[in-house]
This record gives structure tokens, sequence and C-alpha cells, in this order.
């Protein structure tokens, strides 16, 4: 288990746990998405493509010998890749003045690769589109285009030159036809008018012959298979990313979790054992497995065998909804059952309930035994062997009460010998301080946590809380456990979950363990 600040924790076996109960809906979506996808790729229209490869040779020169002829200057595989793409290729490519919703149209289905070397690059050009044939033509009517540009590009260099030799010769020609100069001046004019006539010749040869750096290397065929889509390889990772997805939700949803999610956890966050552990129940019943209360019953024993008079415990939780009401009706009923005279006193003096559990709206309550201390403690029957003390009234300050008369209250009860177990239902910890106050006068304290309800950093609290005033904390009982959850499940291998609760193969009533106290 990782834990990070603010108690976010990660635990792997819990994440393992849930990810192997929720197999089949994980399998489920998985398949769906793959089938699913799969389908839909197979209605889609393919989508084939054409490759043509042009070679760009690092040129040497682009001269005849003479220092007065231009050079064209050489391009790099990343500007092809820029003027492969640009307008005025692109329209050459689809012949005519094409709008630039067109050109951009055409432009996404088209890519260009480049492979680089020392000398030289490999310009890949590759044309996507739903019929094959097309796409060939495209992509070599493309590779024309681009070659077409390129060598334009260098003829201009030779155009701009001859143009220019074409006005230096109609100058010269012009001075001599209108030159009254020297017969020396009209020859050097003559010369100049030769050497010029030759370079014209040159460069307009070299005009007509030039070409540029791009050679065609792979003219681009007709494709046989479709590129897109791929049926195979799209459901393979749909169901792959579906899977992930969902283990990064189960991850996720354990991350930000802030409850205790089971009994090991309720251990290791508070360092105390787990004595007793119930199971989740079906709608509001209170009435928790008798097997499970006379376990919690016999660990209690065990905690308190030390105890001389009465057992005194008193049953709490972090928070309110954690079903410790339930759990003391039920570990009351568990002594009740080994014919020992049991007290169950509601000592939640804010939202008692045990009354209304057992059908008691009036008599004797613990108010009245609280205020008076001349009072006899007159508990009701409820049961065999088990009696109830309820809280039938309100009061003011619940808190200040119990720390006068709680004292005397019990020494009264432990005086009087006429119960040998007596368990306290008390408010939750962190709601009001009524438990802090009976905590450290009672024989022991159980502290109920709820799986899925009650929340780690309450449950530290709590127990930080209880030791810190002195109080007996016997372990931890944990409630809402799913079937086959739990730290004592395991050994109670006789034990079935059947409709809420657990029950016998033999459905037997009879107390496992009624011969031990």
């Amino acid at each position: 288990m990782r834990e990070l600040p603010g108690l976010i924790r990660v635990d792997f076996a819990e994440l393992a746990k849930r990810l192997w109960r929720h197999r089949w809906l994980l399998l489920l979506l998985c398949g769906g998405a793959t089938f699913g996808v799969y389908f839909f790729s197979r209605l889609q229209t393919p989508v084939y493509q054409a490759t043509a490869r042009l070679l760009a040779a690092q040129p040497t020169a682009f001269s005849s010998g003479l220092n007065s002829l231009p050079v064209a200057s050489p391009l790099d595989s990343q500007a092809y890749r820029e003027a492969a793409l640009s307008s005025q290729v692109l329209k050459e490519t689809l012949g005519g003045s094409q709008g630039q919703e067109t050109l951009e149209q055409f432009r996404r289905r088209l890519r260009v690769r480049t492979v680089d070397g020392r000398q030289s690059s490999v310009i890949i050009l590759s044309v996507r589109d739903n019929d094959p044939a097309r796409a060939a033509r495209l992509a070599n009517e493309w590779a024309d285009a681009l070659r077409r540009w390129d060598d334009q590009r260098v003829r201009g260099s030779f155009s701009r030159y001859r143009v220019s030799l074409e006005a230096q010769l109609r100058t010269v020609q012009a001075d001599l036809e209108r030159s009254a100069s020297s017969p020396e001046r009209r020859e050097g004019l003559r010369s100049l008018q030769g050497s010029l006539l030759r370079d014209l010749d040159l460069v307009r040869a070299l005009e007509q012959g030039a070409t540029g750096q791009l050679s065609l290397l792979d003219l681009a065929e007709v494709p046989l298979r479709p590129v897109a889509p791929r049926p195979l390889l799209n459901a393979l990772l749909a169901g792959m990313l579906t899977l992930a997805l969902g283990v990064l939700f189960f991850v996720l949803r354990e991350a930000l979790v802030r409850t205790v999610r089971s009994s090991e956890e309720a251990m290791e966050l508070t360092g105390l054992q787990v004595l007793g552990e119930f199971p989740r129940l079906l709608g509001p019943d209170r009435n928790l497995p008798k097997e499970a209360a006379s376990y919690l019953r016999t660990y209690v024993n065990r905690g308190l065998m030390s105890e001389e008079g009465p057992k005194i415990v008193a049953v709490t939780s972090p928070e309110a909804k954690d079903g410790k009401s339930s759990v003391a009706i039920a570990l009351a009923r568990a002594y009740a059952r080994t014919g020992k005279p049991t007290l169950l006193i509601d000592l939640d003096l804010h939202r008692p309930v045990l009354h209304t559990e057992f059908g008691i709206k009036s008599g004797p309550d613990v108010i009245s035994v609280l205020r008076d201390p001349l009072f006899g403690v007159a508990a009701h029957q409820v049961e065999r062997g088990l009696s109830l003390l309820p809280c039938l009234q309100s009061v003011d300050d619940p808190s200040g009460l119990l720390s006068q008369q709680l004292r005397p209250f019990l020494r009264r009860l432990r005086e009087a010998g006429e119960w040998e177990a007596i368990i306290i239902d008390t408010p939750p910890v962190l709601a009001v301080t009524d438990t802090l106050v009976v905590a450290p006068q009672v024989s022991g304290v159980l502290v109920v946590v709820s799986v899925g309800l009650t929340g780690r950093r309450s449950l530290k609290v709590a127990v930080d809380n209880l030791t810190r005033i002195g109080a007996q904390v016997l372990g931890l009982v944990v409630n809402q456990l799913r079937p086959g959850e739990g730290i004592l499940a395991t050994s109670r291998g006789y034990l079935e979950r059947y409709e809420g609760s657990w029950r016998r193969p033999n459905s037997q009533e009879q107390d496992p363990l009624r011969t031990q106290w």
C-alpha cells in the first residue's frame, strides 16, 4: 500500500481485488469496444495510398566553366517539403485555377516525407484517395509538378541573365550606330558585341536544357490494399484502450477514496486488533449474525480476563451511522445467550435508538437514574437474560450530566452485582464529548468501523482521542463487510453467507460458543 500526503492511499491489494471482482464487466466493455470498432471500421470506405519518390541530388555547379554564368542555389529537403505543399505546385497538379478550399482539402490527403543523405535526399510523396487508380495518377502528377517547379526555378536564373545580356547587347549596338568615335573605339565596341553574342548564345542553350536537382526515382503504382481503415488493428487498439481506461478508472477511484475499505486497512491505520466482523445486511434490520456476535463476545472476554466484577464495555464509533448501536445490541444478546444476566444501557443521550428497537415508550430510563442517586436501577426485561436501560428523556447538557453522575452510577452497578455484563451504547467520538467522559470509567471500549463509510482520518483521530484520555481500547469491530471479506471470516469455514446474514449449513440456532464465557 502506498500512502501520499493527506491520507491519499492506493491499496494495490484492494485494487487487485476490485479488478478481479469486476473482471467480467471489464472484459465485457473491452469485448464490446473491440467488436464495435471492428464492425464500424468495416463499414467505412477504404482509403488507398499511392507513393512516388524523387531523388534530390546536390549539383556541383550550373556553369560551363565561365565565371560570368549564374549558378542556381541548391535546396535542402525541408525546402522541397514546403515547396511540394505550396499552392503553386498543388494548382499545377490539379490543373487550372483551384480555390483555396479545394487546395486545403487536397492538402489534407497528402503526405511528404524525406530521407536525408550526405550528398542527396529522397523526397517521398504520398496521396490518399478512395480510388486506387486516381491515387496513383495524382501522386505521379504531383511528382511531375514538383519537378517542373524545380526546373523552372533553375531556368529562371539563366533567364534573368539572358535578359541582362540582351539589354547590354542592345546598348552596344545603339552605341555603334550613333558613334562617331575613332576607329579604335568602334573596334572595341564590335569586339564587345561579339563577346556578348557568344555569351547570349551559350546562355540560351543552357536555359533550354537546364534542369533542377530532382529526378524521378519511382513512379507511383496502383495500390492493391487500402491503408485505412484497418479493422483488426483498430479493434485491437480500441480493446486495449478500453481495458487501460477501465483499470485507470479503478486506480483513480481507489486513490480518491477517503474511507476504510477493509479490516486489514483499519488495523494498519490504528494498530488495533479486529475483534469482530459483521456482514452487510439488507434493509434497516439490526439483527446481526449470532455466530459473529459470539466470536466478538469471546474476544472481548479474552481482553478482560483480569477484570473483576461485571464487565462494562462501551461501544462507540468515529462518526454517526457506523452501526455502533447494532453492534451493542448483538454483543449484549451474545452475552445473554450464555445464561449470564446482561444489561444494555443507552448512553447516547443525543440520539437514543435502543428504546425504539425494543418497543419501549415509557418507564424507568437512564436519565432518571443519573439525576436521582436514590432512584433504583430498575431496567426493562426485554429478552431472556437481557435487560435494557433506555433513554426516554432529553437533557440540555448531556456531557455535564455524565461528568457529574456517571462515576457513582457505575459504582452502584458494580456494587449491586445484579448483572455480570454491562454493554453501553455511547455517541460517536467525533460528534460530541460524551464518549470521552464515559470511556476512561469502563472496563474497555470497542470502536465500530463501517467499511466504505468510516473515514480513514476520522478513525485515526477517534482512536487517538480515546487513547489520549487513558481509555482501554479493546479493539475494532468492522461492520458492513462484503461476502467472503474479512480477517476472521477465513477461520470460520462453517459459516455461510445467505440473504444478508451468515448461517451454518445445518441452519441450527445453537450458539457455537454457548459454554464459553
